[in-house]
């Protein structure tokens, strides 16, 4: 008894510069959607009053295409000039990857996030305010940003595989 095989040899090719464009363009896109999505989630937490807090967000709000609102003044002086030139932000991309960046140096907001600023007895130096503190603005983002990250779907590798018989 013999038998006889057949076999067809492919030469297997990976586009690997079409899959990092396609990697690239799509991170780039998932990181604005991740930013919008942040935005949207610290800002139901950072309240109007002078309106300098939440300016500080439009430096990234604006690279996201994500629109701050603001709600009444509360204040006596509206204070979106001091918020806008104390925040900073935006997306970027480096050798590690797509990233989203938020910054300030309202000292008030600051504070606010991480200290305990309610009406009260001294050291509560900003005020009474209608909001209670500390903010966790920041924790609060990141929690969205961890559930953000879980619905992300990448390019499928696959997509890139061609083979040629030899």
């Amino acid at each position: 008894m013999s038998f006889k095989f057949t076999t067809k040899l492919y030469k297997i090719d990976f586009d690997l510069k079409s899959y990092e464009a396609a990697l690239d363009k799509k991170m780039e896109e998932v990181t604005k959607q991740a930013a919008r999505s942040w935005l949207s989630t610290v800002l139901t937490i950072i309240p109007t009053w002078s309106k300098a807090s939440r300016a500080t967000f439009e430096a990234l709000a604006n690279e996201v295409g994500f629109s701050v609102t603001y709600g009444p003044l509360v204040a006596r002086k509206d204070r979106t000039s001091l918020g806008r030139s104390t925040g900073g932000g935006g997306i970027e991309r480096t050798a590690e990857g797509w990233f989203f960046t938020y910054e300030t140096s309202l000292a008030y907001l600051e504070y606010n996030e991480f200290n305990n600023a309610s009406p009260g007895p001294p050291p509560q130096p900003y005020g009474k305010l209608r909001n209670q503190t500390p903010y966790n603005f920041l924790e609060a983002g990141r929690n969205d940003f961890k559930s953000f990250a879980k619905t992300v779907k990448l390019p499928d590798p696959t997509l890139f595989i061609s083979g040629k018989p030899i």
